[in-house]
């Protein structure tokens, strides 16, 4: 797969500062190409608009939300992350690739979510925790409109996922990859 400049410099900055600051598994650098291509597929799933705020939950070493912010200019990325040196690390990038487009708070997300007064449209987890957990989280929003929650998913999750009793999120898988997303519209959480 053939990467912006942007996302190439991200690379090189995630291996250097890795080097001296633990941030992502440097046995995982096999698998780093799929975990940006799986990135680079959920912001093609978020609308590249203005009036499109994103959340990041477990920000981490930015995958998914730098590769959101990368992708889709317009849209506004809230990363979050309560270890300040993954969140050290996100600042470094936003500064050095000039990603005007992404704010990034260091904070337990269990404190801060109830905190958090911009219009989410869509919430990501990558990575994060099991989907039960994501949905828990979540339910501290106060959230009265339609929005999406998008989580990459593995093919046994898939499997498990399409029996849930409860079931109201697609399953979808991304065209010519092996890449699952559960997309679902959280409002209905709020409307019990």
């Amino acid at each position: 797969m053939k990467h912006s400049d942007k996302t190439i410099e991200y690379i090189k900055l995630l291996k250097e500062y890795n080097s001296h600051t633990n941030i992502y598994s440097s046995k995982s650098y096999d698998k780093l190409d799929f975990h940006i291509e799986d990135s680079i597929n959920i912001a093609k799933l978020i609308p590249n608009t203005n009036n499109t705020t994103t959340l990041d939950l477990g920000s981490g070493s930015g995958l998914p939300c730098i590769l959101i912010s990368i992708t889709n200019p317009n849209t506004q990325i809230i990363a979050i992350d309560s270890k300040s040196k993954k969140t050290n690390f996100l600042t470094l990038v936003k500064k050095e690739l000039q990603l005007n487009n992404l704010t990034i708070i260091n904070e337990n997300i269990h404190t801060e979510i109830p905190r958090i007064n911009e219009e989410i449209n869509y919430i990501t987890a990558k990575a994060f925790a099991p989907y039960e957990k994501i949905k828990r989280i979540i339910e501290k929003l106060k959230i009265q409109n339609k929005k999406k929650l998008i989580i990459p998913i593995s093919k046994k999750q898939l499997d498990t996922l399409s029996q849930h009793p409860n079931k109201r999120f697609s399953l979808r898988t991304h065209k010519n990859t092996y890449h699952h997303y559960l997309i679902e519209d959280i409002a209905p959480l709020y409307n019990k």
